[in-house]
């Protein structure tokens, strides 16, 4: 299958500096040598509790955070290696919805202008062709004035606004004048904007109802059919993730300890972190849940993690041994891997 994002060995290490000479006394590990990869037109869940470094993660993919270490393949390129020029170019290709609609959007500027704004710095014109430089539109007779530029990304703007499911009228208005739900939406319409191949997700519906949340992850996923999109789709919530992701990667302080198919981490989780977010699911009939798994004390710092496997100190299944040995991310079944010494080959806890 080909993969449009190759992720390998990505750290993002935050330095920790302290006197009246600033001096660095050790590292926030925020993420820590994960490595994924993600097919053309499909998504991947990224899943984990708050401060386990998925947004991080997220954001050092786009290079909106510099990174430590590691490589990002994207399309067949190393976006690590990239000049400034190249970088700008190819955001086009890259794009991110953030958590809180409200705070991502502009609260002085309309939505119509917010839209059209990545159409008039890039050069994005209706017939689809991108910015050129200006010797190049000048040799081709492509020069245009700028109202008429403007008149195109007015039109675009309509058109974009109809895709998620707003009229075109909501383009002289102002965030404030809108709804979470549709907040979310204009969002989603700005991602679109440039006609990117890849989108991350940023809890993108966690700050919403949950019948605002299933009518974004309906439309994401109808967006990912039409235009063969492809998502990382971070969240804290294993149940939304179900529902749109083909793959789940589970972070826990920095690291992924598992990774798999979406139904088989669902109907075989083998690390004791993916049961616990698991049986953290509300269910209907709370009597049919079944023992649950619960997790004891909080998640250790990142700056200073524990020796061997970082779950040992809220593991219930944590031998002496883990506290020394650093398990490694092996796969158990095809397409599942897990990071625990108590899981053997066979899947099961030992």
């Amino acid at each position: 299958m080909d993969d449009l994002l190759i992720v390998e060995d990505l750290v993002k290490y935050y330095p920790i500096r302290k006197g009246v000479v600033p001096k660095t006394v050790g590292h926030v590990r925020a993420v820590d040598h994960i490595s994924f990869s993600i097919p053309r037109g499909q998504t991947l869940g990224l899943v984990g509790e708050s401060g386990c470094g998925k947004t991080t993660a997220g954001r050092t993919i786009l290079r909106l955070i510099e990174p430590t270490s590691g490589r990002v393949i994207f399309d067949g390129r190393d976006l690590f290696r990239l000049s400034g020029r190249d970088m700008r170019a190819l955001r086009r290709e890259m794009q991110i919805i953030f958590q809180d609609p409200y705070g991502s959007l502009n609260p002085r500027m309309t939505v119509g202008t917010m839209l059209a704004e990545p159409l008039l710095v890039h050069g994005i014109s209706p017939d689809g062709d991108g910015a050129l430089d200006q010797e190049k539109k000048l040799r081709q007779g492509l020069w245009r004035s700028r109202a008429l530029k403007r008149r195109q990304a007015h039109e675009q703007v309509a058109e974009l606004l109809r895709i998620v499911g707003l009229s075109p009228e909501h383009a002289n208005r102002y965030p404030h004048e809108f709804s979470g739900g549709q907040r979310q939406r204009i969002c989603i319409a700005r991602a679109l904007a440039l006609r990117p191949k890849f989108i991350v997700c940023d809890e993108a519906v966690s700050a919403l109802d949950v019948s605002i949340q299933a009518q974004i992850l309906n439309l994401l996923a109808e967006l990912q059919r039409e235009l063969n999109l492809t998502y990382l789709f971070i969240a804290h919530d294993l149940a939304v993730v179900k529902h749109i992701s083909g793959r789940v990667a589970v972070m826990y302080l920095g690291e992924i300890v598992e990774e798999a198919e979406t139904q088989e981490i669902f109907a075989h989780p083998l690390h004791p972190y993916t049961q616990a977010l698991l049986a953290a699911i509300p269910v209907p009939v709370p009597a049919a849940r079944g023992r649950r798994a619960r997790l004891e004390g909080d998640a250790p710092t990142p700056s200073d993690p524990p020796q061997g496997c970082r779950f040992h100190t809220r593991c219930p299944i944590a031998i002496e041994e883990c506290k020394a040995v650093k398990p490694p991310l092996v796969e158990i079944r095809p397409g599942h891997r897990v990071a625990c010494i108590r899981t053997d080959v066979s899947g099961e806890q030992v």
